[in-house]
């Protein structure tokens, strides 16, 4: 085991991981250190009493110690179909964030669970986007965290920094695939409902299997509310080619040959037409033929044979 001393700390480290906490200087950070779209905590300068609204990521190293870097929200598809449950989640998360005074009159953690899931390519993302984006625009901060290795990191960045810098900020944390954070499922637990959840926090994750949660997270008080993303119907398929300002003579028949397309395979199909030059039936052969998977290896025929 490796000690490195530096300044009033002791950080004790095995290989990359950190055994213990720090010593005095994480309970005393106070401000914001800005250094570029890379915000830490310090007690040393004030640059920020506040961290700006946006969209973060959080990191942890030997050098800085916990910080987080702000990131673009960015999607070519932030647009909200007309019967989608984008205006319902909207709704729900603005009546919650509305309650807050009433939350704490009843003495309850002001907290919330929404679990988005559906089909690959169904628009998950692109909901969280848009979201995300309404979220930002209204003062909000919200941390995503990319895997599960970055889970313990976020959780303490969030409880022993944020929260002490501004308590009543409201927070958003996006955990995205949930299904594949099953490996920290203990802290998971004790994010969500258990000894290291937050207040005033909104945690918003999405999944494409569902079945591979266990039922213990999917009750009341760590994931509230399951929100089914299903395909595009035929409304929702005109809407968007309508929206990529798709010819009318076009039209009927990329709606009509697109049925059980995901967003994903509708924005594929007009690539294939308006940037490829396919003609329409064989784009729509293309996107909805099945797609085979083979493992190569395991083909006796090709194990005693060179070439190229």
């Amino acid at each position: 085991m490796d000690t490195v001393l530096n300044s009033n700390r002791i950080l004790f480290f095995d290989g990359y991981d950190v055994i213990e906490e720090y010593e005095k200087e994480e309970k005393d950070t106070m401000m914001w250190i800005k250094e570029d779209d890379l915000f830490r905590p310090t007690n040393k300068i004030e640059l920020k009493n506040t961290l700006e609204p946006g969209l973060y990521s959080i990191d942890y190293s030997r050098d800085l110690g916990y910080y987080c870097i702000k990131m673009e929200i960015k999607s070519d598809e932030l647009f909200i179909f007309s019967n989608t449950i984008i205006d319902s989640l909207f709704k729900e998360i603005e009546t919650f964030w509305n309650r807050e005074q009433i939350y704490k009159d009843k003495h309850l953690v002001h907290k919330r669970g929404i679990l988005l899931q559906g089909l690959p390519g169904t628009g998950k993302t692109s909901i969280v986007s848009i979201i995300m984006s309404q979220i930002v625009k209204s003062g909000g901060v919200v941390f995503k965290i990319e895997d599960a290795n970055a889970l313990p990191t976020a959780i303490k960045f969030i409880s022993n920094h944020f929260r002490k810098i501004q308590p009543d900020t409201p927070i958003i944390t996006i955990i995205e695939e949930l299904d594949t954070f099953l490996e920290v499922k203990n802290e998971l637990l004790d994010f969500l409902d258990g000894k290291t959840h937050i207040d005033h926090h909104l945690v918003l994750a999405t999944t494409n299997n569902s079945s591979a949660i266990p039922n213990t997270f999917l009750r009341p008080s760590r994931i509230d509310l399951i929100v089914q993303v299903d395909l595009p119907d035929e409304i929702t398929r005109e809407e968007y080619f309508k929206y990529k300002n798709v010819p009318e003579e076009d039209m009927q028949k990329l709606v009509n040959g697109s049925s059980g397309c995901s967003l994903a395979d509708l924005k594929e199909l007009y690539i294939c037409v308006y940037v490829l030059g396919y003609d329409i039936p064989s784009a729509i052969n293309k996107v909805t033929a099945p797609r085979v998977k083979t493992n190569y290896l395991t083909d006796q025929r090709q194990q005693n044979k060179l070439g190229f």
